[in-house]
Parts: structure tokens; C-alpha cells; sequence
């Protein structure tokens, strides 16, 4: 993989320069104290800079803070700190940036300040204004829900259906004026009057939006309504720094891709957990159905989000591989290299540790890298100090800056475009969010991705997405999401560093994990966080690249003496000295970080005021740059803080896989149609009985009457025996319905069942193709009469395994499948199983244990019926493989064992699949092995 540093920088300053002294300052610095905090301002505004040192030390200290902040920190705050874009930023010689020391200020009126906008609804519809459809909405057989947020809380609301509201939002799906909503909707004077009473009404209930209501992405909603930032209203600002020559030499970036190429060599790609436990609902509920996104998320129609899993009922050997926690994907690779480096006898304090010289074992699986990424890092003379690499796209760091000016909107487009370009099979969106008021600056941003989708605030986008066109669905290991309207495969992008896990809206998390979906989007590397509660770290470099820098732990108690009871700045001093700390260090958590200078006294009293208030924190070493890479007009230097794009070109998305869906096969079959599908619900213990008890006999009485019939076992809302039977003739159904229930009425009436539900019968056209489904049908008719044969003698599992071991030498043996793909996917299945179930070297000894066993067991010979009925059920098996595309075979192969295993246990289907899995895989090595 060729990667690329984009030519194009952003680079952020501290207001001054890490030389500026307070008293030269004074000024400016009260200004900016002003904008960020009135109720301090007017304690200081009177202050002159002669005067500082008298001022009481509580206030002293802030003033102290408030200077620190806007000479060390970077990050963007007001006017303490701005950014600056460099084109051509990388240079084949040494060239200092020059910046303009002053900034230019863009003021945005402050986002807050909406809820202060109050337009009555009737005078925005006299004004023809744009109507946009809440598009969260869906139906339930007899209601419309939707997503509401009521003071900061969402909530899923739910009106009774009505036509007329359903007309509307349906119209409205993209922003419509009211003169051309009347017009579609062909109303009379007496309607459109009626029309304006309930578009107030949507309004209020949150069904329908105007363009007098906030939107987040695009053009500025105040700017929009005709608001500019004036003296009196509150204000956003984003400083901007205007770079006026200069570079970053290439020679400091050299290591750079080898520096990534290594972390993401060795790095875990962590999945995140909520989008797995996710995807196990998912695929429990709707198995490969593709379904409304909305409906998928609904916590009584669908899955949810972010739910913990119940765990099912389990026994004897089984059970030991059904209750294991879950296992994080872990770094003990990476553990194992440093920890000979981490511990006090093997190391030298303020001795390096070179990455790039430990022996790291690659990782097996690598997760793709997305097609832009940032590296977030300051350079300081020829060192560069990495702050933060990953994301799933490099616009998360830049969207905020598009709002300021249109060159940063273009390079910000410019990724986009290049995303959009190695992935042309599918459509990137940007996803539209607000909720908290005080947080969404961060948020605002221009339209920077081609499609956009708003949730619960306008969209000022030419063509809007609508929540309830988007589609989902669980293709191997990837979730898809899908436009209805649009026919594309639809990827999210967050273009914001909001940090959405604050949310609690479960289809803005699940489209926020759905960035990170099969991707490295973390390459960072803090010791602290593989090794926590040192009390010293090293510093970790590659080349000249340093990953981590050197950290001490400082504990306010070590700094007292005996007997002492306040902490003195000599003491503090000389205990930092004998720590080995560095001239310069600073303290704090991401933004919130200060900088102190070991050496001077007012630094140190700072330290101390803030290890009162802490107790006990780490401290990290800072180094000034002898020669600033970037300087003013005057060159008084600055510490920069850059954020490279680095980006490839390979494609990482595929589209929609190609579908054999015909319109003109039927998917439902309603109750006394075609097909009658009952849910008989019981223990699990109990459906054996059921199944050879009722069932059988059932099919064997009523034979002519039955054109096709077969049963699954299923655990959705309760366990229960899915029961299908095809009519010969449709007339028959209430009869023998009738009849079935006779049958049931003794275990109802004593409790064994608990329930009996018809059901619409739902075929499963995206997993067995349209074309096939009629085959699939009649093949598990053969197979659950098989099952209920071997079920009637009381197999045991042994037998059961025996069985499947013998179906895939009839298979291999029929020579439809090449035997070396099937021994992969045999291998594959059985790897994902055993990863699925957590397995560690004590089960698998179990599992070997256990397989010696198998092999050594006596089978039970099959009755001259059962085997017919094996034959039949085996051939039937090679018949719809031979019949399928050759590259769906494969996966046909593992469906249709997967529905066989299901038919054959009453419970723990899936850990017998993975045992079974495992034995097909042992037979396999062992045959290998005998003919070498």
C-alpha cells in the first residue's frame, strides 16, 4: 500500500509566543480573557501590567493559567489559539513557516443563541417557506413513530396512523415550498386551511421541519436567517493565522510511512463491542434479510442498539464454552516486546526505547486502513512528537475549520472527493447531529461529503438522504446499509471530532461505530495505556518519530517532608530534579493541558496550586525547539501543532452484491394462503417430543393434503418450533389447522407448550436467491424428515456429528465443489466458531479430548429408512449446490448445514456447530497426514 502525506497542511498556534513574557501581554491576553469568560474579565479589567504581582494568588494563578493556555496549547479556543492552512506545505529544503502574527477573527453568532430564535409558524408558512419531513419516521401496523428530542433528550414518539399526515411527510421527504406542497397534495381553499393547522401541529410535535429551523452542515443558519455576529449577540470565534511562506522539510517525514506500515502491522484493530452484539441480534432476528434501518433499531419490532445480550441456557460439556467473557482485542504482542524495557532493572532512566528495534510478531488479520487518516504532531527541531494517528477519515480534524474559510472548505472537499474516488461503488455520507447546545460549535460545518443525512434538524443539501430509505443487512462479517431510493451501498462519515459516544441516540451511535467498520482506525501508541500505573515511562521513538514521551508520576505526598505540612517550591524543585525530570514538562488531559518551566519560581508555585488540587497526576516532558519551524513577521517563534492528512488510493469498500430477487416470486404468504406457518412455543427439552410426537404423525395423516412441509427451531422472544407446511389446496388450511391444534391441545392444556401463533410465512430471498428458494424448500422438507427419523431413535450427539461428517464426504465425493475449497471452508468455519466462543488452550484441550472420544465411539447403524431417507436427503444437498452461481456455493454449503445442525439439537445450536465444525476439521487433518 502506497501511502501519500497530502501536500496541504493545517497547523494550529497558541495566541503568543513561547517567549512572550506576561507584563508584554497584558493586553491582549485581558482581551481575549474577555471573550471567553465575562465574569472573570471583570475582575482583571482594571488591572494594569505593573500591578499583577499584588493581585491575590487565587487570582493570580488563573491569570497565570489563562497566559499558559495561550502561549503552550495549541488546541482552539477563542482567540487563544487559531489555525492556519499551508498549500505545498512539504518542502525538499529547510524552510521556516512565517505566519502573520495577528489573527483574523471569524465570528459566527454563538450556537446557543437558536434557542433564543422564536418565528410563530404561521408567519413562516405566510412567507411560502420550505417544509422538510422528520424522515426518522416509520410504521407500525396501526401508528407512526419517530425520533423526538425533547430538552436534550430523544425519545421514540408514536401518533396514530393518519393519511393525510402520512401524504405529508411523504411529499416533504426533500425540502418543499408551501405554494408547491399545496399544489401536490391538489387541495381546495377549505384544505389548504385544514393543511396549515396540522403543519403547525407536525411542527410542534417535531414531524416536519422549516428552513427557518436550526441546520448544522451547510450554509450558516444565522447567516441564512439574515444574523450576523454583532456587538450584542453571543459569539463563536475560529482565529485564523494567515501562513505566509515557508515548509516542513521532507527529510523530517521520511519515516513516516514506514512508521505506519509497522503500527498497522502490529497494532489490534479493535472492534467495537456494541456494533458485534449488534450484529449477533441482528443475525438472530432477521438472518440475511435486508430490513428498514428504523426497524432494525426499534426495541420492540427490531434489535436495538447497545443492549447487553442475554445469555441463553447451557449444560455438561456444552456449557463451558457458552460463558466465557469476552476477550478484547488485546496488544500482548506488544506487552511481550516492551516489558523486558518497563521494568526498573532493565532500564535506564531517560534511556530511549527504539520501536522499530523490538522483535514484533505481525498481526494475522490486518484491517484495512481508511483512505484518509490524520496524524495529529509538533516538531521540534529534528524530532517530530506524535500526539494522536487514526480516524476514519482525516476531515473529522478538518470539518471545523470549513466554517471559517472557503480554501480549508475545498481541501476539506478535496479528501472527500479522493475517498469517494478509490471507493466508487458506493456513496460516503455525512451524518447531521445536534443536541447539546454548549458542545455543537464543534459541530458546524459546510457540506463536505456529496450526501448528507440530518437527523432532526434541516437540510439545506440539494438532495437529501432520508433515514427511512436506508436499509440494512449483515453480508459475512460486514453490516450494509443501503439506499432504497438510490440503489447504493451507503457508508457514514462523521466529519467532526464530536466525540459522539456522549450520545444516547441509537442511530447516530450506530452509524458513528460504522465509520470504524473493518478498518485500523487507531495507530496511537501511549505506553501509558498498554503498561497503566507506572510510575515512569520511557520514551518510545521510531527513527525520529517519538510515539510516547518520557512520563513520571508525581504524588503530592512524596513532595512533603516529615513533619511538613505546606509543599515549598525548593523542595518541589529538588524532587522533581532527582526524578530525572526535564526542563521543561507539562501536566493535564488532552486540551487541558499546562506547561511548567522547572527552573522558574512562579511555574513551580503554579505546579503546586495544581497538585493541591489533584493529589497525585503524571507529568510529561516538553521540549522547546532551539530553531522554531514556525515564526512570524518579527520571528518570534511558536509551538505548532500540525495535523497531516495521509491518505491512499486503494479501494476499501465494495458495492451491493448482485441479487437473483425476481419481483415475480411471491415473499409473503399470509395465513390460509399457500403456505401455513405456525410457532408452537416450549422448552427446548420438550420440542424432541413435540417434533416426533405431533409433527410426524401430523405430516403422516394428513400426507395428502401437504404439498411441501419442513420445521426450524428458533429462540427469537421465547424458544419455539417453526412449523411450514404448502397446501395442495389452499381451502384445506382452516381444516387443518383445526386438526394441529387438536393435537396440541393436551400439551397447552398442561402447560408443556405455552403458546401457538400463526404467522405470515416470510421466505428468505436474499440468502437462498429468488431463483432457488422453491428448490431450498422442498431440500428442507428432506431434511427435517431425515431429523425427525433420527430424533424418533434418540440419537445422541456423537451419531449427530457422525452424520455430518458422513453428508460432507458425500459431497466432496460428488465432485460438484473443488475438495481443497471445501477443506478451507471447513477451516474457515471452524476458526470463526472457535473465535466467536472465545476458545483458550484449556477448551481446545477439552475439544481434542473430546474428539478422541468420538472416535472411538461405536455408531449407531442407520435403519434401512433412515437410510433412504439420508440418501434422498444427501443427493438433494449436491442437487442445490450444483444448481447454485459457483461463487455463492461455498456459502450455500455452510447455510444449509448451518439449517441441519439447527434441525438436529434442541439447544445450544451454535456451539454444536462449532464442535461439529471442529471434528469435520480433525477428520480432515488426520486424513491429510495419513496420505503424506
Amino acid at each position: 500500500m502506497k501511502l501519500n502525506i497530502q501536500p496541504t497542511v493545517i497547523f494550529r498556534t497558541p495566541k503568543f509566543s513561547y517567549q512572550s513574557e506576561l507584563v508584554d501581554c497584558w493586553e491582549e491576553l485581558k482581551a481575549a480573557i474577555a471573550i471567553s469568560s465575562a465574569t472573570f474579565y471583570e475582575t482583571i479589567k482594571e488591572v494594569k501590567a505593573n500591578e499583577l504581582k499584588d493581585l491575590p494568588p487565587k487570582i493570580y494563578f488563573t491569570i497565570w493559567k489563562y497566559f499558559n493556555r495561550a502561549k503552550f496549547r495549541s488546541t482552539p479556543y477563542g482567540t487563544f489559539a487559531g489555525f492556519s492552512l499551508l498549500s505545498d506545505a512539504i518542502k525538499s529544503s529547510e524552510s521556516r513557516i512565517i505566519v502573520e502574527e495577528a489573527q483574523k477573527v471569524r465570528e459566527l453568532v454563538d450556537w446557543p443563541y437558536k434557542n433564543n430564535i422564536q418565528l410563530p409558524l404561521a408567519e413562516v408558512l405566510r412567507k411560502n417557506c420550505l417544509i422538510f419531513s422528520n424522515t426518522s419516521y416509520y410504521l407500525t401496523p396501526n401508528s407512526i413513530r419517530y425520533i423526538a428530542c425533547t430538552e436534550g433528550v430523544f425519545e421514540l414518539a408514536e401518533l396514530d396512523q393518519d393519511d393525510f399526515v402520512k401524504q405529508i411527510l411523504s411529499a416533504c421527504l426533500t425540502p418543499i415550498r408551501l405554494n408547491d406542497l399545496v399544489k401536490q397534495l391538489n387541495l381546495n381553499d377549505a384544505e389548504t386551511e385544514n393543511l396549515f393547522a396540522l403543519l403547525q401541529d407536525m411542527h410542534d410535535l417535531q414531524l416536519v421541519f422549516t428552513n427557518y429551523d436550526p441546520n448544522i452542515i451547510g450554509d450558516d443558519y444565522f447567516e441564512r436567517l439574515g444574523l450576523t455576529a454583532t456587538a450584542e449577540l453571543p459569539k463563536y470565534l475560529i482565529a485564523q493565522r494567515t501562513a505566509l511562506s515557508g515548509g516542513i522539510n521532507e527529510r523530517l517525514l521520511q519515516a513516516i510511512p514506514g512508521l505506519i506500515n509497522m503500527l498497522h502491522g502490529v497494532m489490534p484493530a479493535k472492534d467495537r463491542d456494541a456494533l458485534s452484539q449488534f450484529q449477533i441480534r441482528f443475525k438472530k432476528k432477521f438472518e440475511d434479510q435486508e430490513v428498514p434501518l428504523l426497524l432494525a433499531l426499534d426495541p420492540e419490532m427490531g434489535v436495538g442498539y447497545d443492549e447487553l445480550e442475554q445469555a441463553g441456557q447451557n449444560s455438561e460439556f456444552i456449557t463451558r464454552f457458552n460463558t466465557k467473557p469476552l476477550k478484547k482485542a488485546g496488544s500482548e504482542n506488544i506487552k511481550t516486546a516492551l516489558k523486558t524495557f518497563l521494568t526498573e532493572q532493565n532500564f535506564e532512566k531517560g534511556k530511549t526505547v527504539y520501536l522499530n528495534k523490538l522483535t514484533l510478531t505481525p498481526n494475522q488479520k490486518l484491517a484495512a486502513l481508511p483512505n484518509s487518516f490524520s496524524m495529529v504532531m509538533s516538531v521540534h527541531d529534528d524530532l517530530i512528537f506524535v500526539e494522536q494517528i487514526g480516524g476514519a477519515t482525516s476531515n473529522a480534524l478538518s470539518g471545523r475549520f470549513t466554517m471559517a474559510a472557503d480554501d480549508v472548505a475545498q481541501y476539506a472537499k478535496d479528501i472527500a472527493g479522493a475517498e469517494q474516488q478509490a471507493n466508487p461503488e458506493v456513496l460516503f455520507f455525512d451524518v447531521a447531529y445536534m443536541v447539546e447546545a454548549n458542545v455543537d460549535n464543534v459541530n458546524r460545518r459546510k457540506l463536505i461529503y456529496g450526501h448528507q443525512l440530518s437527523i432532526l434538524n434541516f437540510d439545506t443539501s440539494a438532495s437529501p438522504l432520508a433515514l427511512n430509505d436506508i436499509q440494512i443487512s449483515i453480508r459475512g462479517t460486514e453490516i450494509i446499509l443501503r439506499s432504497k431510493h438510490l440503489n447504493k451501498r451507503l457508508v457514514p462519515r462523521m466529519a467532526s471530532a464530536y466525540n459522539y459516544i456522549r450520545s444516547d441516540l441509537s442511530v447516530f451511535r450506530l452509524l458513528c461505530d460504522l465509520q470504524h467498520q473493518g478498518l485500523q482506525t487507531n495507530l496511537s501508541f501511549p505506553l501509558d495505556t498498554i503498561f497503566p500505573d507506572l510510575d515512569y515511562y520511557p520514551r518510545l521513538q521510531y527513527q525520529n518519530i517519538v510515539l510516547s514521551s518520557n512520563k513520571w508520576r508525581v504524588k503530592k505526598e512524596a513532595l512533603l517532608g516529615a513533619g511538613q505540612k505546606s509543599l515549598s517550591v525548593a523542595n518541589c524543585r529538588s524532587y522533581l530534579s532527582n526524578l530525572g525530570v526535564s526542563e521543561y514538562f507539562k501536566a493535564g488531559i488532552s486540551d487541558q493541558t499546562l506547561c511548567f518551566a522547572l527552573q522558574n519560581d512562579d511555574d513551580i508555585n503554579a505546579f503546586l496550586q495544581y497538585l493541591q488540587k489533584h493529589g497525585s497526576t503524571y507529568i510529561e516532558e516538553v521540549l522547546l525547539p532551539q530553531n522554531s519551524i514556525v515564526v512570524d513577521e518579527a520571528t518570534k517563534p511558536y509551538l505548532a501543532q500540525f495535523v497531516l492528512s495521509i491518505s491512499h488510493g486503494e479501494q476499501i469498500y465494495r458495492g451491493l452484491a448482485k441479487t437473483s430477487a425476481n419481483a415475480e416470486v411471491t415473499r409473503f404468504f399470509l395465513p390460509g394462503k399457500e403456505w401455513l406457518y405456525f410457532e408452537i412455543y416450549c422448552h427446548q427439552q420438550r420440542s424432541d417430543q413435540i417434533l416426533t410426537e405431533v409433527i410426524a404423525p401430523f405430516i403422516s395423516t394428513h400426507a395428502d393434503q401437504v404439498k411441501s412441509w419442513f420445521f426450524i427451531r428458533y429462540n427469537e422472544n421465547g424458544n419455539h418450533i417453526r412449523f411450514r407446511i404448502q397446501l395442495n389446496n389452499p381451502r384445506d388450511g382452516q381444516l387443518l389447522t383445526s386438526k394441529l391444534m387438536d393435537d396440541l391441545e393436551l400439551f397447552l392444556n398442561s402447560g408443556l407448550v405455552s403458546d401457538v401463533q400463526i404467522k405470515t410465512y416470510k421466505r428468505e430471498l436474499e440468502r437462498y436467491g429468488s431463483n432457488m428458494i422453491e428448490d431450498v424448500e422442498q431440500h428442507f422438507e428432506l431434511d427435517s424428515e431425515f431429523v425427525l427419523s433420527l430424533l424418533a431413535t434418540q440419537a445422541d450427539d456423537f451419531n449427530k456429528y457422525k452424520g455430518c461428517s458422513l453428508l460432507v464426504s458425500k459431497i466432496i465425493e460428488s465432485n460438484i465443489l473443488d475438495k481443497l475449497a471445501i477443506h478451507k471452508i471447513v477451516k474457515l468455519m471452524s476458526d470463526t466458531f472457535n473465535e466467536e466462543h472465545r476458545l483458550d488452550a484449556a477448551d481446545f484441550k477439552q475439544l481434542n479430548n473430546h474428539y478422541q472420544e468420538f472416535r472411538k465411539t461405536e455408531w449407531t447403524a442407520l435403519t434401512t429408512d433412515q437410510e433412504r431417507e439420508f440418501n434422498e436427503f444427501s443427493d438433494s444437498f449436491t442437487k442445490i449446490l450444483k444448481q447454485c452461481a459457483p461463487e455463492n456455493a461455498l456459502k450455500l454449503l455452510t447455510d444449509l448445514m448451518h439449517m441441519h445442525v439447527n434441525r438436529l439439537f434442541s439447544k445450544d445450536q451454535r456451539t454444536h456447530e462449532m464442535v461439529m465444525y471442529y471434528f469435520l476439521l480433525k477428520d480432515i487433518q488426520r486424513q491429510n497426514a495419513m496420505k503424506a
